[in-house]
């Protein structure tokens, strides 16, 4: 009768709170949402952001270091402009290889130029903003592609990636363009070298109050 009594109430007590914090963790975990600073000069391109991929990790089937972050997003995520700046270029196949299309804008953000790029993004689904275009941050730029046109064999997601400098499309690395996803290595150039002409992503933007 005592344990009954007792032991029964705290049992049910407890498990009561361990599932109330079980949920919770399940609840933040799947909404993903990101408390945005109003007043940052700089955000997250996606409203949820849960990375797949990682900057500056070896991937063996590319041969060269990761130099964006993956985030998973379905088809149709919209995707804005991390800061205020000038649409660069917008390319999709097959004037570009493996992006499916892509779009890179250029920002001055505490003094310094950087480029951001938003990598398998849809064309079927249009642009809102043109080259040569002066956006905002948080203005909606592209949408994700879906599978079908996201330039490969894997699951959409949006590769954004913030490389040093200004844009210049003539550039070139090894031979290939200069946007390209995973780093390349030739003579006079290292594969570290050609991943740190390139922003972590994450760090960027929490280093600006992101």
């Amino acid at each position: 009768m005592y344990r009954s009594t007792w032991a029964s109430p705290i049992a049910v007590l407890l498990r009561t709170l361990f599932l109330l914090l079980v949920l919770g963790a399940i609840s933040c975990e799947s909404e993903g949402g990101l408390d945005v600073d109003s007043s940052a000069p700089v955000r997250f391109p996606l409203d949820s952001w849960s990375v797949s991929q990682h900057f500056g990790v070896w991937n063996n089937s590319a041969g060269g270091y990761h130099l964006a972050e993956d985030a998973r997003a379905s088809g149709g995520t919209r995707v804005y402009a991390m800061a205020d700046g000038v649409v660069g270029g917008i390319f999709a196949a097959p004037d570009v290889q493996g992006y499916g299309a892509v779009m890179m804008i250029e920002h001055e953000i505490g003094g310094e130029f950087v480029t951001s790029l938003y990598g398998h993004v849809s064309a079927r689904r249009g642009f809102p903003v043109a080259e040569g275009e002066a956006v905002t941050k948080g203005q909606l730029i592209a949408y994700v592609a879906d599978d079908d046109e996201d330039g490969g064999p894997w699951l959409p997601h949006l590769h954004f990636g913030i490389r040093k400098g200004r844009y210049d499309i003539d550039a070139q690395i090894c031979g290939l363009w200069l946007y390209v996803g995973y780093t390349r290595a030739c003579e006079g150039v290292s594969h570290e070298e050609h991943c740190a002409s390139w922003h972590d992503p994450t760090n960027f933007i929490r280093s600006h109050g992101g």
